[in-house]
């Protein structure tokens, strides 16, 4: 399981990174600042998401053992992990937010364009 989780994670860190490289019409004036932008906001990205669909996924998986001891928790249960969930998935969003204002702010001279 380990195994193809980290291979499911480096085809997508991979295909992340390779988006970028296959603008070859890029403008002149492309500055290594802007690129290593889209880079490392890729891979963040792409980490975040791995790491939110991982924690995700243990959270139900436990959740699901814990209401199959304790049926009569199940409510509870419920309720916390319905909590969880959204605090982890915000987390990712975060990570979103962040790489578009990285993406879309004014770089000044640093600019594409």
């Amino acid at each position: 399981m380990k195994k193809k989780l980290l291979w499911t994670a480096a085809i997508a860190f991979g295909c992340t990174l390779t988006l970028p490289a296959q603008q070859s019409n890029a403008p002149a004036d492309a500055t290594p600042l802007f690129l290593w932008t889209i880079i490392v906001g890729g891979a963040a990205l792409t980490i975040a998401a791995i790491a939110g669909a991982w924690a995700q996924t243990k959270a139900i998986s436990t959740a699901t053992d814990n209401i199959g001891r304790n049926p009569a928790a199940a409510d509870s249960i419920r309720g916390l992990l319905i909590i969880g969930l959204a605090f982890i998935e915000s987390l990712v969003i975060y990570v979103l937010l962040i790489d578009l204002i990285l993406f879309f702010v004014k770089w000044g001279k640093y600019t594409v364009g």
